[in-house]
């Protein structure tokens, strides 16, 4: 019987063993925290987004994405379903495809997990980190709290450097080179941006739906259209996690970036503008802040007036030509520059990762160290937003245990 190590009990680490185990083989599972599982627990704000019903490879990325393809293949939405039945959780179905588990809690998904693992006999080994691999007559050595192990095959799935603080490093990154794999330097993905707009505070916590066009140096280069959500410190929701796989690259390389947000994306600038003209009608002595909350959220009011440099006015009567067409050109094309993202801390995701080139698409088995397997967000690939990042994890994951040998 084959002995295999897993290092990293996350979401491609726990399908992996439990896929392993199934086919009788003996499985190891590192976890260098004291909790498998940390950051299922935290997907979909507790509520884990397990997958979705729109699963393709056009919503995943990477230097080579089409390496996806067959982990997507085999374990597709369908088989994401039953896998997931069989350990006893329902799932449901959310707003745009979105899975969930019917209970509502991503605890559920964790504890399903581990339990088909311990009953499978998985060896779980918490705080327990691995801190160096060799391999040695064709076997591999794993140093873990200054002992040493010995297995016939290895997988590595630890993640990436997203999220620190529940336990992310670059472990992964580094054992790979130490075995002679190349890393495509990792950057944040779904993470939200910091923008240096001097009244953002007053409209902290406001949601739109919106669209949001993304610029690079001054060339659009995509376009969302969804939930916006204005912070403190600059945007937030899932309009600005789809483009800020983009933003982010384009800031690790210095690159100018902005934003051009349409606020009332259902409205033409012309109707727009002929519907402020018509309100004028009901102006009276309105204060021009009171009459905008007529329209849109009151934080919003305030942070147009600020924006369009018409707080000299003060009631929307007083209001012209010149100061309606600052309010439309503010609220369908407000610009706004992007001085960074809020970085690895509070990326959901990175790009980047292991070079998928130097990996067997069909097996997940390094192409040049027998018996080394790679699967998870360790690798370059990473999707979207809505699921379809732990669906790669599960699937590679799955498809990794099942060609262990």
């Amino acid at each position: 019987m084959s002995r295999v190590a897993i290092i990293g009990a996350g979401a491609s680490g726990l399908v992996c063993a439990i896929e392993a185990a199934r086919k009788g083989l003996h499985v190891t599972l590192f976890e260098k925290n004291a909790k498998v599982g940390r950051k299922i627990l935290a997907t979909g704000n507790g509520k884990c987004n397990i997958s979705n019903e729109k699963i393709s490879l056009e919503r995943y990325h990477g230097e080579s994405v089409n390496f996806a393809k067959e982990a997507l293949r085999r374990f597709d939405t369908l088989t994401c379903k039953a896998f997931f039945r069989s350990l006893g959780l329902e799932i449901r179905e959310g707003e745009e495809g979105r899975l969930y588990p019917m209970s509502h809690q991503a605890s559920s998904v964790v504890d399903m997990l581990l339990h088909e693992v311990r009953s499978l006999h998985v060896n779980v080994l918490l705080d327990s980190e691995v801190t160096k691999i060799e391999t040695k007559d064709a076997a591999f050595v794993l140093h873990v709290n200054a002992q040493t192990y010995v297995f016939d095959a290895c997988v590595i799935a630890t993640g990436s450097v997203a999220m620190p603080n529940l336990g992310s490093s670059d472990s992964g990154y580094r054992f790979a080179q130490s075995l002679g794999h190349s890393v495509i330097a990792p950057y944040p993905s779904l993470v939200q941006f910091v923008c240096d707009e001097p009244h953002l505070r007053e409209v902290s916590g406001v949601k739109m739906d919106a669209n949001v066009e993304l610029y690079v140096e001054h060339q659009k280069c995509q376009s969302v259209q969804g939930d916006l959500l204005f912070t403190a410190y600059g945007l937030s929701g899932s309009t600005i996690l789809d483009l800020s796989r983009n933003a982010s690259h384009a800031s690790v390389h210095h690159q100018s970036v902005h934003v051009m947000l349409d606020l009332l994306p259902d409205l033409s600038r012309e109707a727009l503008s002929s519907l402020l003209q018509k309100r004028l009608s009901v102006a009276k002595d309105k204060s021009l802040a009171l009459w905008l909350e007529g329209l849109i959220p009151k934080k919003l009011a305030h942070f147009i007036i600020d924006y369009t440099k018409i707080t000299h006015l003060k009631e929307a009567s007083s209001l012209g030509t010149k100061e309606i067409k600052k309010i439309v050109f503010a609220l369908k094309a407000l610009r706004l520059h992007v001085k960074a993202t809020k970085g690895f801390e509070s990326a959901e995701v990175c790009a980047g990762g292991v070079d998928v080139r130097e990996i067997d698409a069909k097996t997940l088995r390094s192409k040049t160290i027998e018996n080394l397997y790679f699967c998870g967000e360790v690798l370059d690939i990473d999707g979207d937003c809505g699921g379809f990042n732990l669906h790669f994890a599960w699937a590679s994951g799955y498809l990794a245990g099942q060609s262990l040998k």
